[in-house]
């Protein structure tokens, strides 16, 4: 590792407890392929250098490259290591539902059960960017699993901007922090109706890994569908989304409608 790399990995993390180490591992390097740090293109220090650099294990560094790999800031080259991507991630355009909605469409309806929700004091820069904040701002982490007849199908992991939520009243932020039993979308719209759009969305394949693969009951490596999905409110980011749907389970069928 170059010193200019190394210094710009290196040193504690900033973590609130609200904030796993994984995602500060995440922020850290993208914010070094941001700034130049780590150039496009470029081969990746190896897990362990990573490690060190940072003081987490090498497992917190590999579910944070994990989670790179899927946003498409980082690329793996088999038998020679991981690269910075040659172009920072963009996301195609698609109609954005929630997701028991969503995947109540194919077969028994689906259920939420919220497993966290927090409001954190600062946002990875990807987060930040998808729902219009600055990365010192706080933003609105909700997870929650997705079960059909018991089963878990889907894990979703769901953004928001805290403080442009307070702006829509006390109940957009009581649906958002206190309703376990729907997507935070689903809560929101059922309070503030459908006033949000346009939206984005990504469809990638990926892996788990294993704290997300805990929670839908996988292995770490089972492949899993992944949907990437942003949404404006009042024509501004407002919303991310991040779904890992169980492809043993749940197939999607996904149509386009003619532009006029």
């Amino acid at each position: 590792m170059d010193r200019r790399t190394e210094a710009a990995l290196a040193g504690p993390l900033e973590t609130n407890g609200s904030l796993p180490l994984r995602v500060a591992v995440y922020s850290r390097i993208t914010e070094a392929i941001r700034n130049g740090s780590l150039p496009v293109a470029s081969l990746l220090p190896s897990e362990s250098e990573l490690g060190t650099a940072m003081g987490v294990s090498r497992t917190v560094v590999r579910e944070a490259l994990m989670l790179l790999e899927e946003d498409r800031f980082v690329r793996s080259r088999r038998g020679i290591g991981r690269f910075v991507a040659d172009r920072m991630p963009h996301l195609g355009l698609q109609k954005i539902r929630p997701i028991e909605e969503l995947l109540s469409e194919t077969g028994p309806p689906a259920q939420v059960r919220r497993t966290q929700a927090a409001l954190q004091s600062a946002s990875p820069a990807f987060t930040a960017d998808a729902i219009g904040i600055r990365t010192d701002e706080a933003s609105w982490f909700i997870e929650s699993v997705v079960t059909r007849e018991g089963a878990p199908i889907a894990l979703i992991q769901e953004h928001l901007p805290g403080d442009r939520l307070g702006q829509l009243g006390e109940a957009a932020v009581a649906a958002v922090s206190q309703d376990a039993g729907r997507s935070a979308l689903a809560a929101l719209i059922s309070v503030l109706g459908p006033t949000f759009g346009p939206g984005e969305t990504d469809i990638t394949l990926g892996v788990p890994g294993a704290t997300r693969g805990k929670l839908l009951g996988l292995p770490a490596g089972s492949p899993v569908l992944i949907l990437t999905q942003t949404l404006d409110h009042d024509g501004r980011p407002f919303y991310l989304s991040k779904a890992l749907i169980n492809s043993d389970f749940v197939q999607l069928a996904i149509s386009h409608a003619a532009q006029s």
